[in-house]
C-alpha cells in the first residue's frame, strides 16, 4: 500500500515541478515580449538614445536588454532558450540597432566633446546611408542605361527592316528639286 501512495505523491510532486517550470518559462517570455514593446516605444520616442548615452553605449546589447526585461543578463545562453528565444531576441536587437543608427544619421551633428563615440557612430551611420543611396542610384542608372541600349538596338533593327523592305519592294525615293 505504501508504494502506491508514495508513487502517487512522487507523480504529484513531479507534475507540480513541471507546471512551475512551464510557468517560469511563460513568465520569462512575457517579460521579453514586454521588454521588446518597451524598447520599440522608446525607439520611436527617442528615449532609447538617452538611455544608451547615459550608459556611454551606442547600441543596445543582449545583456542590457535582458536586464531591462527583468531577467539575468545571461538568461538566453541557457540550454532551454539558446536555440529558440535567443535567435528572436538577437534578430530584434539587430533591427533595433540598425534603426538607431538610421535615426542617429538623421539627427543634427553631435558635439564631439560631449560624446566622441556617438559622434563617430553618427558619421558611420551617415556614411552607411550614403553608400546605400549610392548603390541604389547606381542600380537605377544601370537599369536606365540597359533600357536605353535596348531601345537603341530595337531602333537599329527597325531601320534595317525598313531598308530591307524598301529594297525588296524595289521602291526608290526620287528627290524633287523645288524652286
Amino acid at each position: 500500500m505504501t508504494s502506491k501512495k508514495s508513487t502517487s505523491n512522487k507523480r504529484k510532486v513531479l507534475d507540480g515541478l513541471k507546471g512551475a517550470a512551464c510557468s517560469r518559462t511563460e513568465d520569462a517570455l512575457r517579460k521579453i515580449q514586454s521588454g521588446m514593446t518597451l524598447v520599440e516605444k522608446e525607439l520611436q520616442s527617442g528615449v532609447l538614445w538617452d538611455r544608451l548615452t547615459r550608459d556611454d553605449k551606442v547600441q543596445l546589447e543582449q545583456g542590457d536588454f535582458m536586464v531591462l526585461c527583468g531577467l539575468g543578463w545571461n538568461f538566453l545562453n541557457g540550454p532551454k532558450h539558446k536555440e529558440t528565444t535567443k535567435r528572436d531576441v538577437v534578430d530584434f536587437l539587430a533591427r533595433v540597432n540598425r534603426t538607431l543608427r538610421e535615426q542617429l544619421a538623421d539627427l543634427p551633428d553631435v558635439e564631439i566633446g560631449k560624446s566622441p563615440t556617438k559622434a563617430f557612430v553618427q558619421l558611420q551611420a551617415r556614411y552607411e546611408r550614403l553608400k546605400k543611396e549610392r548603390d541604389e542610384l547606381r542600380d537605377y542608372l544601370n537599369r536606365v542605361l540597359t533600357r536605353t541600349h535596348e531601345w537603341h538596338l530595337e531602333r537599329l533593327q527597325a531601320l534595317r527592316m525598313v531598308r530591307e523592305l524598301k529594297e525588296a519592294a524595289g521602291v526608290s525615293v526620287v528627290h524633287l528639286h523645288r524652286r
